[in-house]
């Protein structure tokens, strides 16, 4: 039995994250830099929400409630 892995996100407000791409906007922002540069690097289920990890050991959180659509493919 293969496992999947989730390789695109769609939140409710129309945003899209897809592995392996720049994050939406390409850049995020934090409480101390603005414009940094980002890829999505993977994209998991942590059970009530959906976690983004991005380069530059950056993440992201959505509850469930703002998840429109996952994609997921079979992992070899």
């Amino acid at each position: 039995m293969s496992s999947q892995q989730i390789t695109e996100l769609l939140l409710t407000d129309g945003t899209t994250y897809r592995r392996g791409e720049h994050a939406p906007h390409r850049t995020i922002q934090t409480a101390r830099q603005a414009d940094i540069p980002v890829i999505v690097r993977s994209i998991e289920d942590a059970g009530s929400r959906i976690e983004v990890h991005l380069n530059k050991g950056f993440s992201l959180a959505f509850p469930a409630a703002r998840i429109a659509r996952l994609v997921l493919q079979a992992r070899a």
